[in-house]
């Protein structure tokens, strides 16, 4: 019986995703090329909004736009990029 530990000491980020549109922020379940899943979607229409990705405090932030507004129960949130990003880590 091998009784060695099998984590061998890794590490699990701390990864958080949100959208901020309109003053409303919204905790993103997925993240994919050009869409995201939000875990708990609102009925918002089109709109400027801003994505933000923290890894273990590392804060980046992107200005997109929401293609067809936020669909509650419709799956994907399109979007598109409006800027490559608006700041790089947290406290920069």
């Amino acid at each position: 019986m091998d009784t060695r530990p099998t984590t061998g000491g890794g590490h699990s980020a701390d990864v958080r995703i949100a959208l901020a549109v309109n003053g409303h922020v919204f905790s993103v379940a997925k993240l994919g090329p050009g869409f995201v899943v939000l875990r708990n979607p609102v009925a918002h229409p089109p709109a400027e909004a801003e994505l933000t990705l923290s890894i273990d405090g590392y804060e980046r932030r992107w200005r997109v736009e929401l293609i067809d507004g936020i669909v509650p129960g419709g799956g994907d949130t399109r979007f598109r990029n409006r800027s490559e990003h608006v700041n790089g880590a947290a406290g920069q």
